[in-house]
């Protein structure tokens, strides 16, 4: 997700819509988050392996 998207300005008209924005707000706000495992190996690659890896394009 690209971050700007959260600074943008919402405008909401309808009382009903914006009682289900709280709602759902409100809702997500009580859930956990979940651990995250890596089921991968990963490891940092150098700017020349990434360009071995997909070649060098000009």
């Amino acid at each position: 997700m690209a971050t700007k998207s959260i600074y943008k300005n919402v405008i909401i008209k309808d009382a009903k819509l914006s009682r289900n924005l709280v709602s759902a707000l409100e809702n997500a706000k009580k859930k956990q988050s979940k651990d995250v495992r890596l089921s991968k190996t990963c490891h940092e690659l150098k700017k020349d392996q990434i360009k071995g890896i997909f070649g060098e394009s000009q």
